[in-house]
């Protein structure tokens, strides 16, 4: 049986250019295309905007052409240069030192980040008038503002690329961090003009004016020439096939016909297990993983091999995902749907990137979304972009950027208001209380005994950094909630081809000791999850339907594992190890149509409605299922009644159950959708299985859960405008 496969072919396009504004760049022989000579001319002009054209479009000369003008003619003037990872920057170092040169500009670049020896900062400090950073070591050296005054008094621009990136949790710190740099500014009264750049984005001018707090224009007229684009949707589960093995047998075949080949997996496990499947057909040294976790010096040998055509192959999670330079990539295989349509287009993005022709596979997961796409490829085709989520007024990140911004200067509610809204004057005086600020005439100062910034982590994680060893050998590192995951005891762990099973675990220490093992098997975690309500915030109307939204706290146990040879569970053992607790918030409904259920199937028809909705969640909300969770029960004591829960999968929450109340009835009609189509009879990974069910999908009813969806849905369909009350 043939497997099913869409196909749509974008045509080449040729380019289209634009005189320049300023005839300097015509002596150059520097010849824009059209979205570059616009944003040369709005920049000129003053404007803060933010450039939106495709990958390899040409917009890291679209934004720097502009800045190194404005440094020539004011040789006073500094500029800020913001990337999302280190190997980012120094691939666009490179770029900046070229442009800087053959411009005669004399801005003397240089990077400041986490790894600038500490002789060398001081001087780059003072005479470097284009500094490349990240956000987390801009956020470490706004505590030191008066080493970097002059530089701020001077600071006319701050470039961000992949501001795309900045979304969620991470993107409301962010937001937060940039309003207190504009803040320092503002005492050393500079006005810095802000230029984002983004591929892949929805709504970008208000998106930019929400992270930054100031308009913006929209660039997003490319003018880039464009290879041909073949696009393909395959579906290996309609011949039997599992995704894992397709991916692999793509990977190989491509190879071998020297197409270099990029492929983008939904986790480090499954990088790591598809580059195994492929080492054992394919030449030594052809085929690598890349993701997080991996040393430095590992990641810059894969990047160097990849850019260089000495690997035909690398298997990566989405840490490739980046504008970074990795050459005249062939074809691009994208093994399960990313989470975001921004991250589809970002990925498919890679290839083609030297005017030849790309091939771009998605390969669809065993899943209700990435079934439910190649059912529909229309509605992946022609999917718009999403519309990232911040949340300024979150108040586990707002309290801690308040505290960093009361460190750097005085805080005086009144002024400050303009960067941080009136909601923080509430929690400026509970800080009060709490003997963490105090009150003097300048304003309210810190009076804490440790750096408020060190407190902060910009990814929303409250936790610290766990190191994996192999004997003396640091093998890895990972987050704290990754350890909770996936370092349990006995748990197996991928490294560049070999398996590691977690031996000893340090908690104190944050350290994971693991052996090296032969044996040819993976291991997945089981949990169970309780979910209480804290505070009912609001209530959303459908029709008939309410769905509720507030404060929750969430408590997940470990309870043990599963060993898997293949995707075959060949034994189960349990764990006692500490529960991970955290609060957030939540969107909840309390179904009033499971009377039509059979009692023994209430249970599992509540399960495979909650599955289904998460399921659906990421074509209406800004997520990835991984960035949210749920909890359904036939009874819940703080509703006296059957539950289904969707929370936020991060503390303090950010936005995405609040959307979700919002929009509650489209994802419920999607849901319904999902399952009522799937051809299975009792349930399947295409329409009620989670991939990251902590229960081993069990129960589940997919009868019992059709009814529920269409009970729902039914009610609501010519339902009264929406009406949210609190």
């Amino acid at each position: 049986m043939e497997p099913e496969m869409h196909t749509r072919v974008f045509p080449a396009r040729d380019a289209a250019y634009k005189e320049p504004a300023i005839e300097y760049l015509q002596s150059r022989n520097i010849r824009l295309y059209t979205h570059q000579a616009d944003s040369y001319d709005a920049v000129m002009r003053g404007e803060n905007i933010i450039l939106t054209t495709p990958t390899a479009s040409g917009k890291t000369l679209a934004y720097t052409l502009p800045v190194l003008e404005n440094l020539i003619q004011n040789r006073s003037a500094t500029a800020l240069f913001i990337y999302p990872t280190k190997a980012l920057t120094r691939d666009q170092f490179a770029v900046l030192q070229k442009l800087d040169k053959d411009l005669g500009a004399q801005t003397r670049p240089a990077i400041y980040d986490g790894d600038t020896p500490r002789d060398a900062r001081s001087k780059i400090r003072s005479s470097s008038r284009i500094i490349l950073t990240n956000m987390y070591e801009l956020h470490q050296i706004l505590a030191w503002r008066m080493q970097w005054g002059d530089f701020w008094a001077n600071l006319s621009f701050v470039i961000i690329d992949e501001a795309h990136r900045y979304r969620g949790i991470f993107g409301s710190h962010i937001a937060l961090l940039l309003r207190r740099l504009r803040r320092i500014c503002s005492y050393y009264d500079s006005r810095p003009q802000f230029i984002l750049s983004s591929a892949t984005i929805g709504d970008a001018s208000s998106f930019a004016k929400t992270l930054t707090g100031l308009a913006a224009v929209e660039i997003a007229d490319d003018g880039s020439p464009r290879a041909q684009q073949t696009f393909r949707l395959y579906n290996p589960w309609s011949s039997g096939k599992s995704s894992l093995s397709a991916t692999a047998d793509l990977i190989r075949d491509q190879v071998r016909n020297g197409m270099q080949t990029l492929c983008f997996t939904k986790s480090r496990n499954m990088a790591e297990i598809t580059a195994l499947r492929c080492r054992e057909e394919m030449p030594p040294g052809s085929i690598s993983s890349y993701r997080g976790g991996y040393r430095p010096n590992e990641r810059r040998h894969i990047e160097k091999n990849l850019k260089e055509g000495d690997l035909a192959g690398v298997i990566s999670t989405n840490a490739l995902e980046l504008g970074i330079d990795v050459g005249s990539l062939d074809s691009v295989i994208i093994s399960g749907f990313p989470g975001t349509m921004m991250s589809v287009r970002q990925q498919a993005g890679r290839a083609g990137r030297s005017g030849k022709d790309a091939l771009i596979t998605f390969v669809a997961n065993l899943n209700p979304l990435d079934q439910y796409f190649m059912r529909c490829p229309d509605a992946f085709f022609d999917a718009p972009y999403e519309h990232p989520i911040l949340d300024l007024e979150n108040p586990y990140v707002l309290r801690q950027h308040l505290l960093c911004a009361a460190a750097e200067l005085p805080y005086r509610t009144e002024r400050d208001a303009e960067y941080f809204g009136t909601f923080a004057a509430d929690i400026v005086r509970s800080l009060k209380d709490e003997h963490l600020l105090a009150s003097t005439p300048k304003g309210y100062v810190y009076c804490g005994t440790e750096s408020p910034a060190q407190q902060v982590s910009l990814s929303g994680r409250t936790s610290g950094t766990c190191t994996v060893m192999h004997g003396s050998r640091v093998l890895e590192t990972m987050d704290e909630s990754q350890m909770f995951r996936e370092a349990y005891p006995g748990a197996v762990i991928f490294h560049q081809g070999d398996r590691y099973r977690v031996e000893e675990i340090d908690r104190k220490n944050l350290t994971v000791r693991v052996k090296k093992i032969t044996d040819n098997y993976h291991t997945r975690p089981l949990s169970t999850t309780d979910v209480r309500i804290l505070s009912r915030e609001k209530t959303c109307r459908h029709g008939e339907l309410l769905v509720h939204y507030g404060s929750v706290s969430v408590c997940s146990q470990m309870i043990g594992y599963s060993v898997l040879e293949y995707d075959q569970i060949v034994s189960t053992h349990s764990l006692d190890i500490p529960p991970l607790a955290f609060t957030t918030k939540a969107c909840w409904i309390v179904p009033d149509c499971c009377d039509e259920i059979p009692p023994a199937d209430i249970a599992g028809s509540l399960h495979g409605a909650e599955h289904a909705l998460i399921a659906a969640m990421p074509v209406h909300v800004l997520c990835d299922r991984s960035d949210i969770g749920g909890v359904s029960t036939p009874f819940h004591p703080d509703v006296g009644d059957a539950a289904i829960f969707i929370y936020d999968g991060v503390p303090g929450g950010v936005g995405l159950a609040e959307k979700a109340a919002g929009v509650f009835l489209d994802i419920l009609r999607l849901a319904r959708e999902m399952v009522s189509r799937c051809s299975c009879e009792s349930g399947c990974p295409a329409c009620i299985h989670s991939p990251k069910c902590g229960n081993n999908n069990q129960p589940l009813s997919k009868t019992g859960t059709v009814t529920l969806l269409s009970g729902l849905a039914k009610e609501q369909e010519n339902r009264k405008p929406m009406s949210i009350y609190m």
